[in-house]
């Protein structure tokens, strides 16, 4: 026959269980957050590249008098009544020298802005962009798309062809001789208002288990810890040492020691359950003190 587990062993088991779950639950919260955050922080850095690309196409072009060093592409060049020059950066451009520039200083969010009908070589999409976009344009309801690729959070937004963007990606004919001049009558036109142009993709450092670990050892995290130690403790002191020692004087009493003292409240005025089972022992123990008086009563008339 199966031996019975043990009333401690049985509390230390739901006690172990109850943790398990806690951490699960845990691990489950912190993912969801994780990646909540991480979609929020990604999500703003989106609608900002977007918010500066809507403005460079809805001027045409922006305009600079200086080239910044290492960024020397420009798309239209125009003389100043100084001598200098103007340089034109079309929304692509402007884009992607804004990225540059800020990829490199940056300190969380990297982004670029991408498309499968590229222009520029730079702008080719990867394996993570590529597949984005085919599922915007597979699903024109689908918002964003996101995954954990390696140590980074990965995120990319569509981008979608407005009335501006026709200019220089609706009828060859109509583009800007630069454009034409620049890269040609046959890539990126074609597309109608509405359409998925391309994706703005966002890269993020993922939160691992060390900076978990990090914000986890913390005073409130000691102070529950403290606090569920002190619970068991409690427990224990309160029902199972008190059950060991009910055990003990049982079996005493059984022994024929009938001189055992149980100590307890007396139910009447306490709604412990273990006082309870202690009157009803001691109630036992007076039983058979009657009972073997009486038998001892009994051998004096024999």
């Amino acid at each position: 026959m199966r031996r019975k587990v043990s009333i401690p062993l049985k509390f230390l088991g739901v006690f172990a269980l109850t943790m398990l779950l806690t951490a699960g639950a845990f691990v489950t919260t912190f993912s969801s957050l994780r990646t909540y955050t991480a979609r929020h922080e990604a999500g703003a850095v989106a609608d900002q590249v977007i918010a500066f690309r809507s403005w460079v196409s809805q001027t045409g072009m922006v305009w600079v008098q200086k080239l910044v060093p290492g960024y020397h592409e420009f798309l239209s060049r125009e003389n100043a009544a100084d001598g200098g020059a103007f340089y034109g950066k079309n929304p692509a451009l402007a884009t992607r020298e804004l990225s540059m520039i800020a990829n490199k200083e940056a300190t969380r969010a990297t982004f670029r802005v991408t498309s499968d009908d590229y222009r520029h070589e730079d702008n080719a999409p990867d394996e993570f962009e590529n597949s984005a976009i085919k599922a915007f344009k597979a699903d024109k309801s689908l918002e964003f798309v996101e995954r954990y690729e390696g140590g980074s959070y990965r995120y990319a937004r569509p981008v979608l062809v407005q009335q501006e963007c026709l200019k220089c990606h609706g009828d060859p004919a109509d583009a800007p001789a630069a454009v034409i001049a620049k890269y040609g009558a046959e890539k990126a036109f074609g597309y109608k208002v509405g359409e998925v142009r391309g994706i703005v993709s966002v890269s993020l450092p993922a939160v691992g288990a060390r900076e978990v670990i990090r914000s986890l050892v913390n005073p409130w995290t000691i102070i529950f810890v403290l606090v569920i130690i002190a619970i068991n403790l409690l427990f224990i002191h309160s029902v199972v040492i008190r059950l060991v020692r009910l055990t003990r004087s049982a079996e005493a009493i059984a022994a024929g020691k009938l001189e055992t003292e149980l100590v307890y409240t007396n139910p009447s005025e306490s709604n412990d359950e273990l006082d309870h089972l202690y009157h009803a022992t001691n109630l036992l123990k007076r039983s058979l003190v009657i009972l073997f008086k009486r038998l001892d009563q009994l051998k004096k008339y024999d």
